[in-house]
């Protein structure tokens, strides 16, 4: 079912296929569905709706981001956490099933070294650019390169910064052919308030998420069904591509 947006007399609310109203028109700002919840904001507070049109949690939010991976961050009074689809405040945690803690956003805390339980720590790291595994997703070889500056998009960058991550993308794709990867997949997230950059080793597995370059679809596999033994063996490639940068 498809729902879109529709104002009435200055409020906003969804409609479905039939222009029937799936929710009241009391809305000042609604935005999208993602993952089937959308933000919706009253005045200057924020929550969600499902596509039944119910709210899931209080309208009291400061901020509210749009859901991916099943969680939506939000920000009240300057601290932000994750909200579930059933509304519940939850916590975040690393692939080791360890409690991750940082305030604001993920990205700039592992930039500023303020983030707890980050599995395989950092494999490289300059005054610009920091490289580690994803610390949710265990899959062998998914390298993240982060930032140090709080942006949403390379076009905010400088070219030398442009030059710099290319540089890095470079190195961290040696590493990987260096340690038997074949196949090399590269992301860009350019659409969320950070940007980063992922690498991936293509591996069989994947082809079944349309040879493997649906990233939403393998990240999710992954955190079902990776076994113990294959998280410690993340862990142990991270130390060996933590060895190449350092050697060189």
């Amino acid at each position: 079912m498809l729902y879109r947006k529709k104002e009435i007399s200055g409020k906003w609310a969804f409609v479905n296929e039939n222009d029937e109203p799936i929710c009241d028109f009391i809305y000042d700002e609604v935005r999208d569905f993602c993952e089937n919840v959308a933000a919706v904001r009253i005045k200057n507070k924020w929550g969600y709706i499902n596509q039944k049109g119910k709210q899931i949690c209080e309208i009291r939010y400061d901020k509210a981001d749009d859901f991916q991976n099943r969680l939506g961050v939000v920000e009240k009074e300057g601290k932000k956490c994750y909200l579930n689809q059933k509304g519940e405040e939850v916590a975040v945690t690393n692939f080791l099933n360890e409690e991750m803690v940082f305030e604001g956003c993920k990205s700039c805390a592992i930039g500023n070294h303020t983030i707890t339980n980050l599995p395989g720590g950092y494999l490289y790291e300059d005054n610009f650019i920091n490289v580690t595994i994803d610390p949710e997703v265990p899959i062998i070889g998914f390298i993240v390169i982060g930032i140090k500056k709080h942006i949403s998009t390379t076009t905010e960058l400088t070219r030398g910064e442009r030059i710099q991550i290319e540089d890095i993308t470079n190195r961290v794709k040696l590493a990987l052919e260096y340690l038997g990867a074949k196949n090399i997949l590269l992301f860009e997230d350019g659409f969320s308030e950070h940007y980063r950059r992922w690498i991936i080793p293509s591996d069989d597995w994947m082809f079944q998420f349309g040879r493997g370059k649906n990233l939403k679809k393998i990240t999710m596999y992954a955190k079902k069904n990776m076994t113990d033994k294959q998280k410690k063996e993340c862990l142990l490639f991270a130390e060996k591509v933590r060895s190449f940068f350092e050697s060189n």
